[in-house]
């Protein structure tokens, strides 16, 4: 099939959906529920073998899937000829040029399979920040069980009665404040955007304003041209000495130089990261690498088995959605 003018297709076509960066490098990774689910109402499911068949199949394809681990940038977009939509393997769209999509005429969807995982994750990274997990785990592999030659013991505060700061009110942001205040935490959090409805346990203030009265703030929010390195040097001026630290978030929301002086200098006394900018840090430039008072993960916030399963059914709905609003399944759901 010859690509035509964007919706327009050729009537007797089945949609074509097919990837730009394929997951075939994980561990029994399978598309089998897309494909089933595509199937059902007239749509291939191509997982191209190579970037040349990509290459070759993204000019005819109806929808695309992005995983994330490359740009979508315009050049990218101005191949899409017959592309009416552009599918998110995840929540975030960062990895999408957004505004080029929009001027193409082209719809963005995502998937939220992992709320739960993320939020899960923020606060396993707070934790182990607030009682110590790492240097503890480490001096008891070497046989240390002498509390007097730990002393970093002595520093570990009460949960219950901390402020923890909230970078981000939506979903995410909210599971972990759910989850804080069961741990006795009083919740804070700053969102150009207010929760509707709004949550009575969790007061939104000012980004200065939380890093002023927060014991410790988790990040959450999603990154965007508004939202890209919003922690930095100005706001953490703000942070009150020895500041707990962690972002599950994306990488990009920190300045990571001004994250590292503020560790420096106190104002931030321990980071958890599981997210950084860039994946993987590049050792030579890496102002939080070795670092003793800075714990990191590999961005995994979002795994467990039920997100695995969730986003594959997510992910081919959203992507059935955006087809037939835009008319490519009409009168082709029952094809063959």
């Amino acid at each position: 099939m010859e690509p035509t003018e964007r919706g327009h297709p050729a009537v007797s076509a089945k949609p074509l959906v097919t990837f730009i960066d394929p997951l075939t490098w994980t561990r029994d990774f399978s598309y089998a529920v897309e494909e089933q689910a595509l199937s059902e109402v007239g749509v291939r499911l191509v997982v191209p073998k190579d970037e040349d068949e990509r290459d070759r199949l993204l000019p005819l394809a109806d929808a695309v899937v992005s995983s994330g681990t490359v740009n979508v940038d315009k050049d990218t977009i101005d191949r899409l000829k017959n592309c009416v939509a552009i599918q998110c393997y995840s929540v975030g769209m960062n990895a999408i040029d957004l505004e080029a999509a929009t001027e193409a005429g082209i719809r963005v969807g995502n998937a939220n399979a992992s709320t739960t995982e993320v939020a899960d994750h923020t606060m396993a990274l707070l934790l182990a920040l607030q009682r110590r997990l790492v240097p503890m785990i480490a001096a008891t592999s070497d046989g240390e069980w002498d509390l007097r030659n730990l002393p970093i013991a002595i520093e570990i505060r009460r949960l219950a009665g901390q402020t923890l700061g909230i970078v981000g009110a939506g979903r995410i942001g909210r599971a972990v404040a759910s989850r804080a205040r069961a741990f006795g935490f009083v919740t804070v959090a700053s969102d150009p955007v207010h929760p509707d409805p709004p949550d009575p346990d969790l007061e939104m203030v000012t980004l200065e304003d939380l890093f002023t009265r927060s014991d410790a703030i988790a990040v959450c929010a999603s990154l965007g041209p508004g939202s890209y390195k919003i922690i930095n040097d100005a706001v953490l001026a703000h942070a009150k000495k020895g500041t707990l630290f962690v972002n599950a978030a994306r990488g990009a929301l920190v300045d990571e130089q001004a994250l590292a002086s503020a560790l420096s200098d106190g104002r931030i006394a321990l980071a958890a990261l599981d997210v950084r900018d860039p994946e993987p840090p590049d050792p030579r430039n890496d102002p939080l690498s070795g670092r003793d008072d800075v714990i990191q993960t590999p961005h995994m916030a979002a795994m467990s088995d039920g997100s695995r399963e969730d986003i594959h059914h997510l992910v081919a709905e959203s992507l059935i959605s955006m087809l037939r609003e835009a008319g490519r399944l009409h009168d082709r759901s029952s094809a063959n």
